[in-house]
């Protein structure tokens, strides 16, 4: 599925104003993801029509990682086991993974 101009400059938008975030990530083919620490399972961060996303979102993941929902009944908190990352390829970085990259000299 192809994303359209507009909508890879609104969410560049949100890119901005996230710290740790880069929109180069993608361009070196880090999809934003999650990883259930327990099992191994990974998800990339999929928007709310099911199409790739640009930025990590809750939606669409296994109900099983979800703590909490808000009045919308939207996901809005995770399971402790389940963390944010990166997946390249069939690999999951972590955020920590990817600042030690960040450091290596």
């Amino acid at each position: 599925m192809l994303i359209d101009t507009a909508e890879v400059l609104e969410q560049r938008k949100l890119y901005n104003r996230m710290p740790g975030v880069s929109f180069g990530n993608l361009c070196f083919g880090f999809m934003p993801g999650f990883r259930d620490f327990d099992t191994g399972e990974t998800h990339l961060s999929l928007n709310s029509d099911g199409s790739i996303a640009l930025v990590h979102t809750l939606d669409n993941l296994p109900p099983e990682w979800i703590e909490g929902w808000d009045d919308q009944g939207r996901a809005s908190e995770l399971k402790d086991t389940v963390g944010a990352g990166f997946i390249r390829g069939s690999e999951f970085y972590s955020l920590d993974d990817l600042q030690e990259f960040i450091l290596d000299d």
